[in-house]
């Protein structure tokens, strides 16, 4: 709003200069340049004195216009002066309400690059409620963003940038930059400060996979790979690939994935899926079970459970939740 007032009153002022001119053209028979000058003088009241009118007619238009002058000049200096001000203002207020919540933050999630695979990631995590912190280097990307997202604009490679985002706090950092390189530095840039964070890094290239993990990544997802089976999955199994994309990229959907790690006091330890009556019970659906470096895919109804064993199981929302709550 300020900014056309702005252009509004600047127009207005051209507007103003531009009759000046003419009429003091016309009635004190000076050139162009001349009227100009002594129009332009005569709006902001400099009055050097080199030019002056003299005819009647040219004392009217200068009664005219210095009022008009003196009332733009102060409107357009006041609205610029408060559009500064309130920029500064709402800067300072806006970081420091970033800081605070950041300060507050403990197992989020950090996203390094807000590009097209980042945007993705960013809406995921919202879609299942995990906080997270945006790191990007360009402004423009500030105002995309939805008011409330938490952002830092900086260079994710940086000790200091990590820090401000939570680093030593957060549960986990996401590196989807396109380029290989700088994802491996913010790997061993986000290792250094916080061994304990998981780093899971976009890559690319499939020969940077062994680097990305010799620098401490803890998984690397190439984009490119993932992609490629996709395409080919969709024509040879559209139906397959289509019930998967509705579960994992459907918002509407109601069934969900979830991980659950069984406890040493889990009600559920040494029993059979049988006779827990999984399916029955609770209505979710056990996909499979990683035991160690084991996994079990689709376990049969004599699987006995033990502690420590993740379990991946299918449901609703509503289902997932009061199963989590019961089986630990």
């Amino acid at each position: 709003m300020l900014k056309k007032n702005v252009i509004y009153s600047l127009l207005l002022m051209t507007i103003v200069t531009l009759i000046g001119a003419v009429g003091f053209m016309l009635t004190e028979r000076l050139h162009f340049y001349d009227a100009l000058w002594l129009t332009v003088v005569s709006l902001l009241t400099i009055g050097y004195g080199d030019i002056s009118p003299e005819t009647p007619g040219g004392k009217i238009i200068t009664f005219i216009i210095i009022p008009i002058g003196i009332g733009l000049a102060t409107y357009i200096l006041a609205v610029i002066a408060a559009f500064v001000i309130e920029g500064k203002i709402f800067n300072k207020v806006g970081k420091r309400k970033m800081e605070k919540k950041l300060s507050k933050l403990t197992d989020h999630i950090i996203i390094c690059g807000y590009g097209r695979v980042g945007i993705q990631v960013a809406k995921q995590l919202e879609h299942v409620g995990i906080d997270f912190v945006l790191i990007e280097m360009d402004d423009k990307i500030e105002q995309e963003l939805d008011h409330g997202r938490l952002f830092i604009k900086g260079d994710s490679r940086e000790d200091q940038t990590l820090l401000d985002a939570g680093i030593q706090h957060a549960k986990g950092l996401i590196a989807t930059l396109p380029n290989d390189a700088d994802n491996v530095f913010i790997t061993l840039t986000a290792k250094g400060l916080n061994p304990n964070v998981q780093v899971i890094c976009r890559t690319n290239k499939q020969e940077s996979e062994a680097k990305l993990y010799r620098a401490g990544a803890d998984k690397v997802v190439n984009t490119a790979s993932i992609g490629g089976q996709k395409l080919a999955l969709s024509l040879l199994k559209p139906i397959s690939i289509e019930y998967i994309e509705t579960i994992f990229h459907d918002h509407e959907n109601e069934y969900n994935v979830e991980e659950i790690l069984l406890g040493s006091s889990s009600l559920f330890l040494n029993h059979s899926i049988a006779e827990l009556n999984v399916r029955g019970t609770y209505g979710i659906t056990i996909v499979a079970v990683k035991r160690e470096r084991d996994f079990f895919g689709n376990p049969k109804s004599d699987f006995r459970f033990k502690s420590r064993d993740l379990l991946i199981v299918l449901g609703t929302s509503e289902e997932l939740e009061k199963f989590k709550k019961i089986i630990n």
